[in-house]
């Protein structure tokens, strides 16, 4: 596993329409962490880029979500004894329904 660089978490997105030359507004997201993470693909329905918008958002937690559940699952007696599963299982649903927009 590669330890790449990336924007640092939380993130966020937003609505960040913009206006085309005939003056039409364009439906558009932005992605920000401590800096603009990316933009969603303009040429997409609404719905689907802000779908996109909230997976891109929710990244940063999954993947510490995913790393948490790894190293329990990894010694699982262990992490049995000490009730870690049942903290993992909560925090990868929250995550995960945070990525969804709603319960899983």
């Amino acid at each position: 596993m590669t330890n790449a660089a990336h924007t640092p978490g939380p993130w966020e997105y937003q609505y960040s329409p913009y206006t085309s030359q005939d003056g039409q507004e364009i439906p558009a997201f932005e992605v920000h962490g401590e800096h603009k993470v990316c933009d969603t693909n303009e040429n997409r329905p609404s719905e689907e880029q802000e779908a996109n918008a909230r997976l891109i958002a929710a990244a940063p937690e999954l993947f510490q979500t995913l790393l948490f559940f790894f190293n329990i699952m990894h010694d699982y007696q262990s992490s049995a004894r000490k009730d870690y599963i049942t903290h993992a299982m909560a925090t990868t649903r929250d995550v995960l329904e945070k990525a969804k927009g709603g319960a899983i």
